[in-house]
């Protein structure tokens, strides 16, 4: 009786120390799928100053259609890798160009600005995004 416990306890432990390991692996498969995602990605603090700032026109059911026509942002998902890293490129010279928003639509809404802050967090990922979808 007494083996019969301690074998258990042997293949208990095992089991455990088995399960562990293959968590452990697991964890860093998805951690290594995550960084190899596909497609641009939009962190939270890039969401919400596209929210802000660009959905008013750049979005299906915008007024302005040469906007629409141009960009929208809903679509970008749906793109291919390289329409996604061109648009990419576009959007970092805008935004280092200063073309959008539009000096007209900053006219009539001074709130729709980017500031200087927002600019640099946009640039910034843009060169990310820039570098990872070309693999760098």
């Amino acid at each position: 009786m007494k083996k019969l416990f301690t074998t258990s306890g042997a293949l208990l432990v095992f089991a455990l120390a088995f399960m562990s390991a293959a968590s452990q692996q697991n964890d860093s498969a998805v951690g290594e799928i995550s960084s190899m995602q596909e497609g641009i990605t939009f962190p939270e603090n890039i969401q919400t100053i596209i929210d802000a700032k660009c959905m008013g026109c750049h979005k299906p059911d915008a007024r302005n259609e040469k906007a629409k026509e141009k960009l929208q942002w809903e679509k970008v998902a749906a793109m291919n890798t390289e329409e996604q890293s061109h648009l990419v490129a576009e959007l970092f010279e805008i935004l280092e160009e200063g073309k959008m928003p539009p000096p007209r639509m900053v006219e009539r809404n001074p709130d729709m600005k980017l500031t200087d802050d927002e600019t640099k967090q946009l640039l910034a990922w843009v060169e990310a995004e820039d570098k990872r979808l070309k693999g760098k």
